[in-house]
């Protein structure tokens, strides 16, 4: 899209776009000693995304930085992230880059705090309200800007039904409009902002740059006339489930409401997730090798396409069949290989944890003929891998039989966190039942084995 200092020669507005930075933290999933790799986790944190950012925001001339919400992790974190904030908002109003915001459910109240320590700090929509603000350059008017920030750390009700049941004062007719907004996109019922695409739709409006959910989904809508709306994502990688592509989003709007985008990757940290065939091996010993040749490869890769990474951190699902099948599943559910990596070229890479998809060296068909337990057991692993009827009923019964412990309130702060996932998904139970199926049916023959030996 613009080169250096590109924007100005463009007729019309030049935006960078950032999603959840969550400035005081760090990331997680990190080996323990990855400063004797020569990489402090500085390097790679939220505060070093946003600096980067801010290099690209000044290299391209934007005319405005836009902040999704949850720019602050929490009130408590208010003194890790006022120097950094501080620091970069100044290096952008000093470039002449406006610099607007809305706050999410964690920075509910940090960053209208930190809003008003720093001149300069747009901050749309503090008191629950929508608000616009207009982005221009040389004193003609490019761009609206319309936003609504968290007022509370809960809010049940969607506040674009608010938005269209309403009028926005201020608003100047003619000019293109972009939605800037921390919600819950699709989550009816839910507890942060639940809005509906409808909603979005609804407004009319050139664009909408959400907030909240930490993939980034940000696209052309389905939408009739196609305007791009959708997640701008985590700035950084902030734990191994953040995978893939993370960084801010460069955005031109045209005088007549036409967006363009596209996403700068970040250097500092990428997780992915890789699939590793252990078919072949000859010995436990090969698995870390074979693993890490296999990490390296792909961090050559991304390099090759232009990417200089400091840290690649990978999940590793570990497949093929293999006479090691009990031992590699030993180590993988202790968790001995986790954490061991390598430095290639400017590139730190390292195992977060290892996922056994192996097989057994067996034929399943073949042991499930007959009246047997082991062909019973056999019989319905392979009704989970087909995901049949009869599937279906055993998920069903294992979901009864878990809920009783997944539903305990003692759990329930879990669901409050941003990395959570349904521990008893229709998928994630088929996939529990496959995994323990093998276990059981292996060791049910091995001590028949044994039994007949004896």
């Amino acid at each position: 899209m613009l080169g250096d200092n590109q924007g100005a020669l463009f007729d019309g507005a030049v935006l960078l776009a950032i999603g959840d930075v969550h400035l005081g933290t760090r990331c997680t999933g990190l080996p323990d000693d990855i400063s004797s790799w020569g990489i402090e986790p500085n390097e790679i944190s939220p505060a070093a995304g946003l600096r980067e950012s801010v290099e690209i925001a000044i290299k391209n001339n934007v005319d405005a930085v836009l902040f999704a919400g949850d720019v602050v992790e929490s009130t408590n974190a208010r003194f890790e992230a006022l120097v950094p904030l501080e620091e970069n908002i100044r290096r952008l109003l000093d470039a002449n880059i406006q610099v607007i915001a809305v706050a999410g459910n964690h920075d509910v109240e940090a960053l209208p705090r930190l809003a008003k320590l720093i001149d300069g700090f747009e901050l749309l929509g503090s008191n629950g309200e929508w608000e616009s603000v207009t982005v221009s350059r040389d004193g003609k008017d490019l761009v609206e800007i319309v936003g609504w920030s968290f007022a509370e750390p809960r809010v049940r009700q969607s506040p674009v039904a608010q938005l269209l049941s309403g009028s926005l004062v201020g608003t100047k007719p003619g000019l293109p409009r972009i939605g800037l907004l921390h919600a819950d996109l699709g989550a009816a019922g839910g507890h942060y902002a639940p809005i509906k695409q409808t909603e979005l739709d609804e407004t009319g409006f050139d664009g909408w740059l959400l907030g909240h959910i930490h993939k980034p989904s940000f696209r052309k809508s389905s939408a009739g006339s196609g305007y791009p709306s959708g997640y701008l994502g985590s700035l950084v990688s902030l734990d191994p489930s953040e995978t893939g592509a993370r960084g801010p989003w460069l955005i031109t709007v045209g005088g007549r409401g036409d967006v363009q985008f596209e996403q700068h990757q970040l250097s500092q940290i990428r997780r992915e997730k890789i699939l590793v065939d252990i078919s072949g091996i000859e010995g436990l010993e090969d698995v870390p090798e074979l693993v890490l040749g296999k990490a390296e490869s792909r961090a050559q890769e991304l390099t090759g396409q232009g990417l200089t990474l400091r840290a690649l951190g990978l999940r590793v699902r570990l497949e093929g069949v293999t006479k090691f099948y009990k031992e590699i599943r030993d180590r993988v559910a202790n968790g001995d290989w986790n954490g061991i990596g390598r430095v290639t070229g400017q590139t730190c890479v390292f195992i977060n944890k290892f996922y056994d998809g192996m097989e057994l060296g067996l034929d399943l068909a073949e042991i499930a003929k007959g009246d047997t337990p082991p062909a019973l057991m056999a019989r319905q692993i392979l009704s989970l891998q087909a995901n049949d009827d009869d599937a279906a009923e055993l998920i069903k019964q294992a979901k009864l039989e878990l809920s009783g412990v997944t539903n305990d309130g003692h759990w329930s702060v879990l669901k409050e966190q941003r990395t959570f996932d349904d521990p008893i998904s229709d998928e994630a139970v088929r996939i529990l039942l496959i995994n323990a199926g093998k276990v059981a049916l292996n060791a049910t023959l091995s001590q028949q084995s044994m039994a007949q030996e004896l």
